[in-house]
């Protein structure tokens, strides 16, 4: 049985490599499109421009965090807590610029749905999740709260700013 678990363990974490490296590949579309069409974007909003460089780094400590699980069976829970949290930084920095980016370039009418969507569709997720599995009530209100206070605080007020 522990096998088994040890298993979905390793198999959870190689699924959650490969959206990191694909979430990476998001983040340099983002900065080089920033950098070839509006490069003073970056320079006249340094919030923005500190979240977009700073989730590429922190998407690579995930990342390296998430392939330590799949090939060491030491301190599996560390390397896990700090997969995520550096995720869920990386991850909220680059929905952030984003949501920022269209309030700059759009308006922020358009900029307040996306992250209404960004807000809703996890809590929607964790509905399911938590309908699947009681026990997993504490967990994603830590994770959501995190992400949620993460959106509304750096993403969401500096837009309304914009």
């Amino acid at each position: 049985m522990e096998d088994i678990k040890k298993e979905a363990i390793k198999k959870s974490a190689v699924d959650k490599l490969n959206v990191n490296l694909w979430l990476l590949g998001v983040l340099f579309t983002v900065f080089t499109f920033l950098i070839a069409t509006n490069p003073g974007i970056l320079r006249d909003n340094n919030l923005m421009a500190f979240q977009l460089t700073a989730a590429i780094p922190l998407m690579l400590s995930s990342i390296f965090a998430r392939q330590r699980l799949v090939y060491s069976e030491k301190r599996e829970k560390e390397w896990h807590d700090y997969g995520f949290f550096t995720f869920i930084l990386a991850y909220g920095f680059l929905i952030n610029s984003i949501g920022i980016m269209m309030a700059f370039l759009i308006n922020t009418k358009v900029s307040m749905l996306f992250f209404l969507i960004n807000i809703i569709n996890p809590l929607i997720y964790s509905y399911m999740e938590i309908m699947d599995d009681k026990t997993k009530l504490k967990s994603r209100i830590y994770k959501d709260s995190l992400f949620i206070a993460i959106i509304i605080f750096l993403g969401i007020l500096p837009s309304l700013a914009a």
